[in-house]
């Protein structure tokens, strides 16, 4: 199947998990709880299964999909490096977006946060520009990409400790994972160490943690823009910086796609 296919099918399945979360939150949700309302865990529980599933499918299909060798060095682009540098800002300025969660987390754990966030950013940033101004970078350096994605992984998940049934916290921990492996890799590909797999997995990994992040960051923005609630389970880290992410890997899964189309 070509890659126009998958990703038209990719975009339905996003469109689709933001309106299935959208209306969780909106109709399904106790918003001073965060658990679905009383009579309603059915079809919420329901609705959660349908989008974790319309995820898998699409990460599944590309997976499946023919072998094909592709070159994951993206070719020079204004649109790639520009989200990998907005990406880093938001790495940068995430320390200082704190929330509730963290208080339950361990001290070495939020200091090498606060450490790795703004390195992340600094890497992000310099990948960004180097696309931009057709330069080689050291792409050893996604190793500290990987290092704040753990520990990331790491607080949110003693933070949201108790509240794991809770499904937007589900989804963050999920985007969370799937971002982790998307970088892991990222990181493999473009430093040449894994060529045998024609990429699928790469891009399978890559559809899959944009669309995390679309379910996990876009509805509770939606929610809180037209409602005007302010959700009492603020997840640990800011939807901003989980959307400025999966940005960046969008626009490079694109590229990478158009540079090495199928034949």
């Amino acid at each position: 199947m070509k890659h126009q296919r998958l990703f038209v099918f990719s975009a339905f399945s996003l469109i689709s998990v933001v309106i299935i979360r959208t209306i969780q939150l909106m109709f399904l949700t106790d918003n001073k709880t965060g658990f679905f309302i009383t009579g309603l865990e059915g079809i919420g529980t329901a609705l959660t299964v349908l989008a974790v599933l319309l995820i898998a499918l699409s990460g599944m299909m590309i997976f499946l999909s023919k072998k094909e060798k592709i070159d994951p060095i993206p070719t020079p682009s204004y649109l790639v490096g520009g989200t990998a540098i907005l990406a880093g800002v938001a790495h940068i300025i995430e320390p200082l977006l704190g929330t509730e969660g963290l208080i339950s987390v361990p001290q070495i754990l939020l200091t090498l946060r606060l450490l790795l966030l703004p390195i992340a950013g600094a890497v992000f940033i310099y990948f960004g520009l180097s696309i931009i101004l057709e330069k080689n970078p050291h792409f050893g350096l996604s190793v500290f990409l990987v290092l704040c994605l753990v520990i990331r992984l790491m607080t949110s998940f003693i933070g949201l400790t108790g509240m794991s049934n809770i499904s937007e916290n589900m989804f963050d921990v999920l985007m969370l994972v799937s971002t982790l492996i998307f970088i892991l890799f990222f990181s493999k590909a473009i430093c040449g160490l894994s060529r045998s797999t024609g990429y699928r997995r790469l891009i399978a990994v890559g559809v899959t943690a944009v669309l995390f992040t679309a379910a996990s960051s876009l509805p509770t923005i939606i929610v809180s823009v037209i409602m005007g609630v302010n959700l009492s389970h603020t997840p640990i880290d800011s939807p901003i910086t989980g959307i400025f992410t999966a940005l960046f890997i969008a626009c490079y899964l694109i590229n990478i796609c158009r540079k090495n189309k199928p034949v």
